[in-house]
């Protein structure tokens, strides 16, 4: 869980030992723009980052289903009908992005 997961060596680069931990992600993103190494970033974070290239040969892999809970009969009410309605419409809008498919940078 820690180390290095096993799709990372599935790929054509092979990786070796991990030299730089952290559990801030604004740290592993400046150490991944400064050349430290690869990591691991959702792909619509690190798509967005110029200074920032996929592995070649590397798979998406898929962890699971975004679900959004309301607590009890709060969904009912107008207020949070609303923002769910929103929040739906905009997951749809990027569901490629968060789907890791490529964009466009126009």
């Amino acid at each position: 869980m820690h180390g290095i997961p096993e799709w990372a060596s599935e790929g054509e680069v092979r990786t070796t030992g991990v030299p730089f931990r952290t559990t801030d992600a604004a740290a592993q993103i400046v150490a991944l723009r400064q050349g430290l190494g690869i990591g691991t970033l959702p792909c619509f974070v690190g798509d967005a980052d110029p200074l920032l290239v996929r592995v070649p040969g590397t798979d998406l892999h898929m962890y699971g289903t975004l679900w959004l809970l309301t607590q009890g009969e709060t969904r009912k009410t107008k207020r949070v009908r609303l923002f769910t309605e929103f929040v739906s419409r905009k997951l749809v809008a990027y569901a490629p992005l968060l789907a890791g498919l490529p964009v466009s940078r126009d």
